[in-house]
């Protein structure tokens, strides 16, 4: 892995801590899914993360993208439900 994209993965993950702390101290739900999001991240950018990710850079490259606007949707609908209540 370049070291552009490890500072990438890192920033990613330390955005998903933050705004998911935020979203735990605001009694949302949502926020324990971006934490565990921004372990996955942190995850990649480990030694064996990077190895498996090698393997398998397809998979690797959707599985991230996916969970990522698996999660975005999640925040949409939840926001969208919140506001029309």
């Amino acid at each position: 892995m370049q070291n552009r994209q490890r500072v990438g993965l890192l920033l990613s993950a330390a955005v998903l801590f933050v705004v998911g702390f935020i979203l735990v101290m605001n009694d949302s739900g949502a926020g324990w899914v971006l934490i565990i999001l921004g372990i996955s991240y942190l995850g990649a950018s480990t030694r064996l993360g990077q190895t498996w990710a090698e393997s398998n850079p397809k998979l690797a490259r959707w599985g991230l993208i996916g969970i990522t606007l698996l999660l975005v949707l999640l925040v949409v609908i939840v926001g969208a439900t919140l506001l029309l209540k």
